[in-house]
């Protein structure tokens, strides 16, 4: 537990500069959060086969092109379909010239190409956030933080029935629910006076759509540990293990935020 407070302090000294810092700053460090979990995909040895060297570069650099070369704003109708062509061939075509080796096989490049579409929108719309405001960013992240705090708080206390027994024992309907009502009053008000005014009632309610969603998307990457038989994505964060055990909720919540946040 002290390795994991110690590790918890030591992200927010290092975080709370760089999402002050500017737009660019901001950007490169989310780019380079994108390839660690990238990485920590890649090294899952029962998600897929055997990845040689060269296909995982293609990868890191497929995930940095849907990072930066797509538009930052708001029309999400304009990610590149030249970028997209791209990625289908280079990600398809090189399982032919492995087939005798038995490794990258086709089912790896769909895989593959699903990631890095995911993980690349989704770091792409942490940014695109960052853009529109400061305060739109704090709003976006406070919601998972304050909703796993708030949970995890609820469902060591008063939890008694479970959320999802097989893919996360430790998750409690008590948790999830209390804590993501009172996640959902404290994100409401800080939106409404920080960011902009607007219906109470939608607001209310766009903010625990993202609550419940960032919750789903915690239990997806439990699933997905589950599958791998591990424990952790990684080990490089003490005490919390990779960038996908810590930032598993954000990924969904801003995908969501970036349609919910600027179409509403």
């Amino acid at each position: 537990m002290k390795k994991r407070i110690m590790s918890a302090l030591f992200l927010i000294f290092i975080a709370i500069p760089i999402i002050i810092a500017g737009e660019k700053t901001f950007a490169l460090s989310i780019g380079i959060i994108g390839v660690f979990a990238l990485k920590e995909i890649i090294d899952l040895k029962r998600a897929h086969g055997k990845i040689p060297s060269t296909m995982t570069l293609i990868f890191i650099l497929s995930l940095l092109c849907i990072i930066y070369l797509t538009p930052f704003d708001k029309e999400l109708g304009r990610i590149s379909y030249a970028l997209l062509s791209i990625l289908f061939f280079v990600y398809f075509l090189p399982t032919l010239f492995y087939s005798s080796k038995n490794i990258y096989k086709t089912k790896d490049a769909y895989y593959f190409l699903g990631v890095t579409l995911f993980l690349g929108l989704a770091c792409h719309s942490i940014i695109m956030v960052r853009i529109q405001g400061l305060f739109d960013f704090l709003y976006m992240a406070l919601i998972p933080i304050l909703t796993d705090t708030f949970a995890l708080f609820f469902g060591m206390f008063c939890g008694k029935h479970k959320l999802a027994p097989v893919i996360s024992p430790k998750k409690t309907w008590e948790g999830s629910i209390f804590g993501g009502l009172l996640a959902t009053i404290i994100c409401s008000i800080f939106y409404f006076f920080l960011v902009r005014g607007m219906n109470v009632i939608c607001l209310f309610f766009m903010t625990f759509a993202l609550s419940i969603i960032g919750q789903l998307g915690d239990l997806f990457f439990s699933k997905m540990k589950r599958e791998n038989r591990i424990k952790d994505f990684s080990n490089l964060i003490p005490g919390h293990g990779g960038i996908l055990d810590r930032f598993d909720s954000m990924i969904f919540v801003a995908l969501a935020f970036v349609f919910l946040g600027f179409y509403l």
